[in-house]
């Protein structure tokens, strides 16, 4: 009697542990095929979006890492009016800096030495000042005061909405952007920047 007793209750533990462990079973299965699924869907996805990057990419022709650098349409001290989408094809080392700051001054005469020395270059030396932005005096003023100074291959672009340092994020001076043949925004930096760094950092970029 004992005995068949535990055989029963053997064959009912058995029954029990099969019916609890079935639905878990097939929802391992379930969750298994729903995961590999998910992760084929997960791969298809990366390959288009690889796929797609990599065809804006070819489109857009970028050859750096980043965003388009903001493009501007300003007028210069000598007159002349200055589009960073004329560029294109060149790099650019666009310095914003103003007529108070001391740094900006004593750096002044190694960037328009780059300036004129451009000729045959495959990049262009920009600078930018915001006249009644960040301390700086009115255009006018400006213009005079720069005009003394006697320095002949410099652009110095005049940026009197401020829209440029918005744009450009330019919190101190001096700030030092780093553009790309491709237009892309390769870097900026701020502070002091000497020759032979800009030129290295010129020849790192595309």
């Amino acid at each position: 009697m004992k005995t068949k007793t535990l055989l029963l209750a053997s064959f009912l533990s058995v029954g029990l542990l099969a019916a609890c462990s079935s639905p878990k079973g097939d929802l391992g299965k379930k969750t298994a095929t729903s995961s590999m699924m998910e992760k084929d869907k997960k791969m298809s996805d990366s390959q288009q979006a690889e796929q797609t990057n990599g065809m804006k990419k070819e489109e857009g022709k970028t050859m750096n890492d980043g965003k388009l650098a903001p493009d501007f349409n300003l007028e210069a001290v000598d007159g002349k009016t200055y589009k960073l989408s004329d560029f294109k094809g060149k790099k650019v080392y666009l310095k914003f800096w103003a007529s108070w700051c001391s740094i900006c001054l004593s750096t002044l005469h190694d960037t328009e030495e780059l300036a004129s020395q451009t000729e045959g270059k495959d990049y262009v030396i920009l600078t930018v000042v915001s006249p009644g932005h960040m301390g700086e005096k009115s255009t006018e003023d400006f213009k005079k005061w720069y005009n003394g100074l006697g320095y002949k291959h410099l652009p110095v672009l005049l940026d009197p909405s401020g829209k440029l340092l918005q744009e450009y994020g330019v919190r101190a001076y001096p700030s030092s952007a780093f553009i790309g043949s491709d237009g892309v925004l390769v870097g900026m930096h701020p502070g002091f920047m000497d020759k032979t760094s800009i030129e290295e950092k010129l020849t790192e970029i595309k």
